[in-house]
């Protein structure tokens, strides 16, 4: 699986390069543990992608920008709109937790992400905090992390995007500020006729599949704090979008509306030994499938409330603990459930050290899921800084994932029958890694390996003839991540490759799971003069295997994309993205075979595209 390759050769010898360069080397995370820390001290593998990056690159929707970080692979099922399957080190999205704001955000039916409904003009940065993370979090960080943190704008700025298929976006972002009270907003409309998203066969009749797949986002987004000084900072932050898309389906339903919010009220109070946190937030991920004289309504609404303290027992050591309580429905799904709702209580703690050489990390967690009975975890992390610059670090750590209440309750249904039974999913994951900063750049590579058994698939019951969900599968993925940033020739370089092995360990022959490249790689250069910046992104993703249905090996690709800023005057910017820029045909997953089983069809994405557009800010 290791063997050298063009790829790996040009990462390492980038990784050679010591010239000088301005990084921006000690980057803050707030999500690895919930309290701000240098990335290097987390003791975790830690990618950001910040307003600024998001701005220079143009990119229009998240699945673009999380597809160019380490480790990170996207399966699109078409364009805007469509789904989007995100893979972190080779764990599906239902083993990465997603939050917007720390708050939770995938759709208790599936366990699935509308990643595409996430407006990007509300994104002030993305964390990615990759490995077990159960412990700090609770279920489904099993792979990772993903926390979108939205706007909270310095500026006040409009922004107006054209492209192709008739694509239209306006965007607005504005703050205020008046003694101790803050306030920034976001808002924006984004609208395309799309394309269609499936290859046809040529041989068949024109049929309702023979259409543009179309999408609209309308969105808004607000974050108030007020700091009263001696009695802490409250706020209140919410993100709002709704909206509709087409897609294919060759029965039932062609089309969808959504309409997703998540709000959070938090207060917080620090002093020298001690900070403490407590939040109440509530969200909802609605969707509602239509077109064929049938609505379906897929509904998730969650309540937590979360409590945790922080305090200093020396000035080397921290100690975290807290107390959270989630309370998750799905009573407005037009699906029918046994149990509709259910509850989980957590308590945590933690200690981190820190001498400046020496590094080390524990963290417990004990969830009490409704059902589903206590899942208990844990991270323990080592590192050591043998030179300011060098960095060491392990980690090992556990983590699990509950059954969706579709798994064990669904009732009524004409394809899925339950399973009261079903238990939650375990693994167990190890990381090894090194990360080198200095003035001339950063480099990072880590080794990981992660453990899922209990894991539960879909299994036609001979009986019902409908689809149980069991405890019968198991995987393992391991692999390297080689990671660096820097500048040379008047150019800065960002790249990173990832080399992958993800097996399904359930039967006596281990086998490759489908649609997980074993290699990918992201290279992008960025040359900045005066008034204007260049950006070139090359993504490659080796072949892999399609699910077993289609029994066929999807071929490898190469993608260039390209984007420019312009500072036309003082407060007025032009900008324009080509993605696509070789016009590639390939695809990522596969939508069915011709008539005579000759040729695989698969969902098209996105061919050349042109997006300008401009800003101006004041």
């Amino acid at each position: 699986m290791f063997k050298k390759s063009a790829l790996s050769l040009a990462v390492l010898a980038a990784a050679s390069f010591n010239v000088s360069a301005n990084q921006d080397i000690e980057r803050i995370t707030v999500t690895a543990n919930k309290f701000e820390q240098p990335i290097t001290n987390t003791l975790a593998s830690v990618s950001i992608i910040d307003r600024v990056q998001i701005e220079k690159l143009n990119v229009r929707d998240i699945p673009s920008l999380l597809n160019t970080l380490p480790g990170v692979d996207v399966v699109r099922n078409g364009g805007f709109g469509q789904i989007a399957s995100v893979f972190v080190r080779g764990a599906s999205i239902k083993r990465t937790l997603v939050l917007v704001d720390g708050v939770r955000v995938s759709d208790s039916n599936s366990g699935n992400v509308s990643f595409t409904n996430i407006p990007v003009n509300s994104i002030e940065r993305i964390e990615v905090v990759k490995g077990a993370r159960a412990a700090i979090y609770g279920s489904d960080a099993v792979s990772g992390v993903i926390n979108i943190i939205t706007r909270e704008s310095q500026t006040n700025q409009i922004a107006l995007t054209s492209g192709s298929n008739n694509y239209v976006e306006a965007q607005a972002a504005g703050h205020f500020k008046s003694g101790k009270l803050r306030l920034s907003y976001n808002l924006g409309y984004q609208e395309t006729d799309g394309y269609d998203v499936i290859e046809k066969d040529p041989s068949a009749p024109r049929g309702k599949n023979h259409d543009r797949d179309g999408y609209e986002n309308e969105n808004f987004g607000f974050n108030l704090a007020y700091d009263f000084e001696e009695y802490g900072e409250l706020s209140a932050l919410g993100q709002f979008s709704q909206g509709e898309a087409q897609y294919d389906s060759n029965w039932g339903n062609d089309e969808y509306e959504f309409d997703n919010y998540t709000a959070k009220v938090a207060w917080q109070k620090g002093s020298e030994r001690l900070t403490q946190n407590a939040s109440v937030s509530v969200s909802q991920e609605e969707n509602t499938q239509q077109g064929s004289g049938t609505v379906n309504v897929y509904s998730t609404e969650r309540e937590e409330i979360e409590y945790r303290a922080r305090f200093a027992v020396i000035d080397s050591l921290q100690g975290t603990a807290g107390i959270s309580h989630l309370r998750e429905d799905i009573s407005k799904s037009t699906a029918k459930f046994a149990q509709t709702e259910r509850d989980n209580t957590a308590i945590f703690a933690g200690a981190f050290y820190d001498d400046s050489k020496w590094l080390a990390n524990i963290a417990v967690r004990s969830d009490d899921y409704e059902f589903h009975g206590r899942a208990n975890t844990y991270t323990t992390s080592f590192g050591v800084k043998p030179h300011q610059n060098v960095a060491f670090r392990f980690n090992h750590g556990t983590a699990f994932r509950a059954p969706t209440l579709n798994d064990a309750f669904v009732a009524d249904s004409l394809w899925y029958a339950p399973n009261i039974d079903i238990e939650p999913e375990e693994a167990e994951n190890n990381e090894l890694g090194l990360t080198v900063t200095s003035s001339w750049g950063r480099y990072d590579v880590a080794i990981f390996e992660n453990r899922i058994t209990n894991l539960i698939a879909n299994k036609l019951d001979d009986e019902t003839q409908k689809y149980v969900a069991y405890n019968v599968d198991k995987a393992t993925m391991r692999g390297i991540e080689l990671s660096a940033q820097f500048d040379a020739f008047g150019l800065n370089h960002s790249t990173n490759l990832t080399l992958l092995d993800a097996k399904d360990n359930s039967t006596s022959q281990p086998k490759d799971l489908p649609r997980r490249p074993s290699k990918t790689f992201n290279y992008t250069l960025t040359k900045q003069w005066e008034n204007l910046d260049v950006n070139l992104t090359m993504i490659y993703r080796s072949d892999r295997p399609s699910i077993s249905f289609y029994n066929t090996t999807l071929s490898a690709y190469t993608l260039f994309n390209l984007s420019a800023n312009y500072q036309l005057l003082d407060g007025i910017e032009l900008n324009a993205r080509l993605e696509n820029l070789t016009d590639k045909e390939y695809f990522t997953a596969g939508a069915g075979f011709t008539a005579d089983n000759s040729r695989l069809l698969g969902y098209k994405p996105l061919g050349r595209q042109l997006y300008v557009g401009a800003k101006v800010e004041f």
